[in-house]
């Protein structure tokens, strides 16, 4: 074999030994990555089972809230009914006038 012959061998080896070099860089490469990204949905799957418990949580304290407020919703409903309104108004309207009919009932009674 001729020097030439040599050195394309030579040159074939060292492709053969750098290509090895790079696929394992790339191997190397994509099983961090594969760990990272393993580590990164079990973040994503805790970060929603946590968002999950914090909408329950929400869910419960709106249930809570309904049921701890119907004694005054039905109180509100009573008060802003308009006939309790209307009674009010003529309660306030009698109170202004007592004084106006105890004048006229001693003054009849007079000889």
């Amino acid at each position: 074999m001729t020097p030439l012959a040599w050195v394309g061998i030579g040159m074939l080896v060292l492709a053969g030994v750098l290509i090895l070099i790079a696929v394992s860089a790339v191997v190397l490469a994509a099983l961090r990555l594969h760990r990272v990204l393993a580590e990164t949905r079990a973040l994503v799957l805790t970060y929603r089972l946590a968002i999950g418990i914090s909408g329950l949580e929400l869910q419960l304290a709106a249930i809570e809230r309904h049921e701890l407020l119907r004694p005054w919703r039905r109180v509100r409903r009573w008060v802003m009914h308009p006939l309790t309104i209307a009674l009010f108004e003529s309660w306030r309207r009698r109170r202004g006038r007592p004084h106006q009919a105890r004048l006229e009932t001693t003054t009849v009674g007079l000889p």
